[in-house]
């Protein structure tokens, strides 16, 4: 069952986001066009008024279209999941025999993924148009690194880097189910309560945050140390921790406390 609602998510979403991520593919194209020829000794672009112009255009579209295509694909994977889970598609969904954590795992797997693709093709993009060649600097200067240190803490740190970013973006999309499913709790205005609770768990984690690095900086200061702690590791432990309570909280509510009313 988990697979089926695994091909009916991917199903329901990949006729809007696969095409919203080409167009960042597209932008890119061009834009690393227009870098290269305003880069370029042999052509000045800014002695055409017209191909000047185009240029502008072409840098400022391709800006507008990565800010629309990250929140776009945020705001579509919020309300679908509010829609189908706990809106009308929800009354459906939930008399059927499947188990909550299919569904919870099915969406936010989905979700995630997306979110996920949209991240890399647009880190990816903005490296491609503004690197000029730093990425051969780079790749040399991390074989140097590693050379000297035996090769594989630079690798370890990326590989485990990379793992950290990726439980955070998990962790970021259980943070929204979470407040959804709250906020389904409400009798009335649930999607207006359920951005209360975003808003109350993210000054909430600010609060948490604050008090840990206050908490920190005074343990060194009494040893007389300075060790705050990779920054893998900080985003690692931080967000294992909330999936496990935003994963708690969503299938608690889902399954013990649903309310379509």
């Amino acid at each position: 069952m988990l697979g089926k609602l695994m091909k009916y998510e991917w199903q329901s979403t990949w006729r809007l986001l696969l095409p919203a991520n080409l167009l960042i593919v597209v932008m890119t194209f061009f834009a690393c066009i227009t870098m290269s020829l305003a880069r370029s000794d042999h052509y000045d672009i800014t002695a055409h008024d017209g191909v000047f112009f185009s240029a502008v255009m072409i840098l400022v579209t391709y800006v507008g279209s990565m800010f629309v295509v990250m929140i776009g694909t945020a705001i579509y994977l919020i309300y679908r999941f509010y829609v189908s889970t706990y809106g009308d598609q929800g009354y459906l969904l939930h008399t059927l025999p499947v188990d909550k954590h299919h569904i919870i795992i099915a969406k936010v797997a989905a979700s995630t993924a997306w979110v996920l693709l949209s991240s890399f093709l647009i880190y990816l993009s903005i490296f491609l148009i503004f690197a000029d060649g730093f990425l051969l600097e780079m790749i040399d200067s991390m074989e140097l690194f590693g050379d000297e240190v035996g090769g594989s803490p630079s690798i370890f740190a990326g590989i485990m880097t990379l793992i950290a970013f990726v439980i955070s973006i998990l962790a970021r999309v259980l943070k929204v189910t979470a407040c959804l499913s709250l906020g389904q709790l409400s009798a009335n205005h649930k999607l207006l309560m359920s951005f209360a609770y975003y808003f109350g768990i993210y000054f909430l984690q600010q609060m948490i945050g604050s008090f840990y690095y206050a908490f920190l900086g005074l343990i060194n200061r009494k040893l007389d140390t300075f060790y705050y702690g990779r920054p893998w590791e900080v985003t690692l432990i931080v967000s294992l921790v909330y999936v496990v309570i935003f994963y708690a909280v969503t299938w608690y509510t889902m399954d013990k406390r649903l309310n379509l009313d």
